[in-house]
């Protein structure tokens, strides 16, 4: 279909951005007697033929020619020229045409301002996302130095626990040499008197050796709990932090899509 245009004033400009994209609808001719018109002015951008007069209308192939100046003049001269060729639409028909383009373009502009605030909404979305995924990384990171902080630790604890049953062992034997000592200075008699104050000292030493030991013991089986109460806790926040990360990359997929369709 192919149309011409009388009048390209800010109405007719609308006219023509309303229907130019239109694949079954061809603008063959606009027509104003301003050349700097806003419709004259967009058809220059578009490609599309102009003309200050319109008897340039007899060079085209028109089907239906839309009057939009609202001169009575234009449209007698339209209608003795062109009535019997093609259709034409008076400056009522034009102005009802011109009012549905306003309101599509107004809705239209909505649209795309509505697209933009979900665009730059889902851009920011998206730059937290990033930040949350970058934390949830370095979460991860953390948890796994603790994690072998914590086996490192129960390393040193049980090569610490060797030591001190290596110490009972030492102690546990001062102790029975300290017992023949005093049943060897009690043989002894007077003579072994002095040896007898030795061999109590030993026995002591070794006895509190031994309480030392097993409180030394004690606390180490304490710290041991401890660090596996941590690695517990450890391994429940990896899982966490993989759940937040499953999470956030669903959200990133949707987010990806969602700025990829509204920039369409």
């Amino acid at each position: 279909m192919n149309i011409a245009l009388i009048g390209a004033g800010t109405g007719g400009k609308n006219i023509i951005q309303a229907i130019n994209d239109v694949d079954s609808i061809n603008i063959s001719l606009v027509i104003d007697r301003n050349l700097d018109a806003p419709g004259i002015v967009l058809c220059k951008n578009l490609g599309i033929d102009y003309s200050q007069s319109i008897d340039d209308l007899t060079n085209h192939n028109v089907d239906i020619i839309i009057e939009a100046t609202g001169n009575n003049n234009v449209i007698k001269l339209l209608q003795e020229k062109f009535s019997h060729k093609c259709t034409i639409i008076d400056s009522t028909g034009a102005l009802l045409v011109m009012t549905l383009v306003d309101r599509n373009i107004d809705t239209l502009s909505q649209l795309n301002n509505h697209i933009s605030i979900i665009r730059n909404t889902s851009t920011i979305v998206k730059t937290e996302l990033d930040d949350i995924s970058l934390s949830i990384d370095n979460m991860h990171g953390i948890s796994d130095t603790l994690l072998n902080s914590t086996k490192t630790s129960i390393t040193h604890i049980q090569d610490t626990d060797k030591i001190i049953k290596y110490v009972n062992k030492i102690a546990h034997q001062t102790k029975i040499l300290g017992i023949n000592a005093t049943i060897e200075a009690a043989r002894a008699g007077q003579a072994g008197k002095g040896f007898s104050v030795v061999a109590n000292e030993v026995q002591k030493l070794a006895t509190n050796s031994e309480g030392f030991a097993r409180e030394i013991n004690e606390i180490l089986g304490k710290i041991t709990d401890e660090i596996k109460t941590i690695s517990n806790e450890v391994d429940k926040l990896k899982n966490l932090s993989k759940a937040q990360t499953d999470s956030s990359n669903k959200v990133q997929v949707a987010v990806d899509k969602l700025i990829t369709e509204t920039s369409i």
